[in-house]
C-alpha cells in the first residue's frame, strides 16, 4: 500500500496535489503547449473486494479513463514522470503518469520478463520489459 511518503515522492514530479482529503489526493494538470488534461487521483485504504485494502490510482484523460488497483509501489522517473506499479506473485502492471499530461498502462506483464535477456525477447514485449526494468530494484525489495 502507498505510503505518505509515496505522496511526496508523486508530489515532488507532478506538484503538490490540488485537494487532499483523508486517504485521496488529486492532481488536476493541464499541458499548456501540447492542450493535453490529465486528473489523476491516489487513493489508499479502498475496500478491493473480499475484505483486501489496497491503493488504486485512476487517470482521466481526452483518451479515456483507467484505474490501476492494488498498486504496490511508486518511482519517480525522470525527468517527469510518476510509474505506479502493482505486483501480484503471477503479473506486474503499471501505470506511467507524465507532468506533461502523458498516460502509460502496461498490464499483466510476467515478471520472468525482467529476468530474459533483452536481446531475447519478443520485440512485442521489449516496451513492456523496459519500462517495468525502471521498478526492478524496488519490486527485488519487497
Amino acid at each position: 500500500m502507498l505510503t505518505k511518503d509515496d505522496i511526496g515522492t508523486i508530489a515532488s514530479v507532478l506538484g503538490e496535489p490540488e485537494s487532499i482529503g483523508g486517504s485521496a489526493w488529486a492532481w488536476n494538470m493541464r499541458h499548456a503547449e501540447s492542450g493535453r488534461i490529465l486528473a489523476c487521483t491516489v487513493t489508499t485504504g479502498v475496500d478491493v473486494g473480499g475484505g483486501d485494502v489496497a491503493s488504486m490510482v485512476s487517470v482521466h484523460t481526452h483518451q479515456g479513463y483507467m484505474e490501476l488497483h492494488g498498486v504496490t509501489h511508486c518511482l519517480a522517473v525522470e525527468p517527469d514522470e510518476v510509474m505506479f506499479v502493482a505486483q501480484t506473485t503471477s503479473a506486474l502492471s503499471s501505470l506511467i503518469v507524465g507532468k506533461t499530461c502523458t498516460c502509460s498502462v502496461f498490464a499483466n506483464v510476467r515478471p520472468s520478463v525482467l529476468k530474459h535477456p533483452i536481446t531475447e525477447l519478443d520485440p512485442s514485449v521489449l516496451m513492456a520489459a523496459m519500462q517495468m526494468a525502471l521498478a526492478e530494484s524496488l519490486l527485488e525489495q519487497s
